[in-house]
């Protein structure tokens, strides 16, 4: 069999660029009644954690504090899960230890129980017949409520397999989800697709879209955790859209050239622009109003704005700062949440941090944290 090695090398690379561009999480409509403007709320913290020190969101300011704050607004508040990331190769649960075990040259994908240091049971991971020359499989472990999913892929076959365990290591439920798709342009050639990417968890869902640049196929994928039910959508989700308290999804967007389009999981469609749009968007829906911001995973640079779903109209664009870097390979993340009646715009780029903090209502902007080239606005 051979493989097209240039489609290979360009999934593993768009892989790198798509895997952190979501934060998200099972379906709502969007609150078109709500009043536009938030009220301020009791919020569990206000300290924003950052380079060392933390920012006060009362205050706009920095403060330095003893020791480590028992809570802080990345750890509690309700968009603390935009903050982590519970994939790995090692989860802890029940007191017991999830372990991946690799090993390609001993054709071993399993992965061990512990109770401490002792390994109490072994699960035989559903690999295909290991050929050396050809199978490596990357596997990785999340907990789920009371148990473990693991899911693999290997970048020689065509699915996803997904498993559900309990903390006793039986297997509850298995999907596979299609990838990568083959086509035969030549006797006894496959040359293979890659499409599916996993990009997000939500607090029920785990979500696969399609690459928003080299992919041959639009499609996104979201699969329940708990009964492994499979809901595919034919577009390309550029960004997820959570319902208001951040848990489940209830929408995402697509974007072509320059046009955005929002599909809610209600059927409802809106539509916008931004000029110089980028692909990679985070979102936040609170009452009519859906906050965005625009980003490209791959190179330097944000925008802010405020679309009003109930008018239609984009209601505000943001002056963001930028980092300003000159670049040639380069990551860039950026990440959402609201304290109050402000956004909070974090910024994670190759060439620095920031933090960024926006009134809500009119998208002024309020304060300015972080790493930045001395160029004049």
């Amino acid at each position: 069999m051979e493989i097209n090695k240039m489609t290979m090398k360009n999934s593993i690379i768009s892989l790198l660029a798509l895997i952190s561009m979501f934060s998200c999480a099972a379906p709502q409509t969007p609150n078109t009644n709500a009043d536009e403007k938030t009220p301020e709320t009791e919020e569990c913290s206000k300290l924003y954690p950052f380079q060392g020190y933390y920012i006060n969101l009362d205050e706009n300011n920095a403060v330095l504090i003893d020791g480590i704050s028992s809570a802080d607004f990345k750890q509690c508040s309700k968009y603390a899960h935009r903050f982590k990331n519970p994939i790995s190769d090692s989860v802890f649960l029940n007191g017991k230890s999830f372990v991946v075990k690799n090993n390609k040259k001993q054709g071993a994908y399993n992965v061990n129980i512990l109770e401490g240091s002792k390994r109490i049971n072994t699960i035989k991971l559903p690999v295909e017949d290991p050929l050396p020359e050809v199978h490596e499989y990357s596997i990785y472990l999340l907990p789920y409520e009371n148990d473990v999913i693991m899911f693999m892929e290997d970048m020689y076959t065509t699915h996803y397999t997904v498993c559900k365990y309990n903390p006793e290591g039986k297997e509850l439920m298995r999907k596979q989800i299609e990838h990568t798709f083959i086509t035969h342009p030549e006797p006894k050639t496959d040359y293979h697709h890659r499409y599916l990417y996993y990009t997000a968890l939500t607090n029920s869902q785990m979500i696969f879209t399609s690459h928003i640049a080299f992919a041959e196929k639009s499609k996104t994928v979201v699969l329940s955790m708990d009964d492994f039910t499979i809901t595919e959508y034919e577009q390309t989700a550029n960004g997820l859209i959570l319902d208001e308290n951040d848990e489940k999804l209830t929408g995402f967007v697509t974007k072509v050239d320059e046009h955005f389009t929002v599909l809610m999981i209600d059927n409802s469609k809106y539509e916008f622009e931004i000029t110089n749009g980028d692909p990679a968007c985070d979102f936040i829906l609170n009452g009519n109003l859906l906050f965005i911001a625009n980003y490209h995973p791959i190179a330097t640079g944000s925008s802010l704005h405020c679309f009003d779903l109930k008018t239609g109209k984009m209601k505000w664009t943001a002056d963001v700062k930028q980092i300003n870097a000159s670049h040639s390979e380069y990551f860039n993340k950026v990440t959402l949440s609201m304290f109050k009646n402000k956004i909070v715009m974090e910024g994670d780029e190759e060439s620095g941090d920031y933090v960024q903090i926006f009134d809500a209502e009119t998208g002024k902007r309020l304060a300015v944290f972080g790493d930045f080239l001395d160029v004049k606005e």
